[in-house]
């Protein structure tokens, strides 16, 4: 028997959202389950085919919690969502993985419910250690998440995105790893930094919730984490001002990078885009490329 599972992309943090805010992305991984299986792992590097490939380990996790043990399976992935650039890629993994989960303990009846969402949800941000990602990987659109108020509980909202914003992901030839982005933070900061990014954070859910791309381009900047690791990425400031004079409402660094991420309206897409090809083909590391997104509506899928 087979079955299918799609989980978008991810953008978080959105500037001054660090560890609470996220958007799913019409760029997906998908992942095929045949059971039972030989435990073949196939479409994806070498170094992700192998016995704590994430989704293996997440389907293992959640059906630890369901009290199931799961039957070995074969695993496809077709992956479009780059490794460790900040784009949410262990979050589909770990998101899929619980998923599936659920689908080979005969919880799902069609497709995943509210209930089914909530599990997975928890599932991956326990495994991450927070919900940025994995909210929006697993609901779709823009998603503001806490972990709590109970041990294990994940509180989040979810809302429509404007169809008309393009999302830039602008994605250059080197990874960063959560790890080392995680190291580059200071362990304390300033009172004035938390004020300064507790008023933003709350101007860019509110501009996400109503579709106002003014108000998100006068609230989209941070003290916490973007000063500290635009140090780890060559050619930040370069493309952070082409960005804005190609035309850019907003810019942020993706996650933990080494991604940055540029809203356009939809009338400003393509120019954007043709303005940035240049400054993308010169940097030093070599050539970065550019995928022109809308947000995900739905999040996580089933196929079957």
């Amino acid at each position: 028997m087979k079955f299918s599972i799609t989980v978008p992309a991810t953008s978080a943090n959105l500037g001054p959202g660090f560890d609470s805010l996220g958007l799913a992305l019409s760029l997906y991984n998908r992942f095929e389950v045949s059971y039972p299986g030989s435990g073949r792992i196939s479409g994806c590097e070498a170094r992700f085919a192998c016995d704590d490939n994430l989704f293996i380990s997440a389907m293992r996790w959640a059906s630890g919690r369901l009290g199931f043990s799961p039957p070995p399976i074969d695993l496809d992935i077709e992956a479009a969502v780059p490794v460790a650039r900040g784009l949410g890629s262990s979050a589909t993994m770990i998101a899929g993985g619980a998923a599936a989960a659920l689908v080979l303990a005969g919880k799902i009846r069609g497709d995943f419910s509210a209930a089914d969402r909530a599990f997975v949800l928890e599932a991956a941000a326990a495994m991450e250690g927070h919900p940025d990602n994995a909210a929006p990987a697993v609901w779709g659109g823009f998603c503001a998440s806490i972990l709590g108020p109970g041990a294990g509980q994940v509180t989040t909202h979810s809302c429509p995105v404007d169809p008309l914003w393009r999302f830039h992901a602008l994605v250059p030839p080197f990874e960063l790893s959560t790890a080392v982005a995680r190291a580059a933070l200071p362990d304390s900061i300033p009172r004035s930094d938390a004020v300064y990014n507790l008023g933003r954070a709350a101007l860019v859910a509110l501009a996400f919730e109503r579709m106002d791309l003014s108000l998100l381009a006068s609230a989209c900047s941070d003290r916490l984490h973007q000063p500290y690791r635009a140090r780890l990425i060559p050619g930040w400031d370069r493309i952070v001002d082409a960005c804005f004079s190609a035309g850019a409402a907003a810019v942020w660094l993706s996650g933990a990078g080494p991604t940055v991420m540029a809203v356009t309206d939809e009338k400003a897409s393509s120019s954007f885009a043709i303005s940035m090809e240049p400054i993308l083909e010169s940097m030093e590391r070599g050539p970065w490329k550019i995928f022109s997104l809308s947000a995900d509506p739905g999040g996580l899928r089933l196929f079957s």
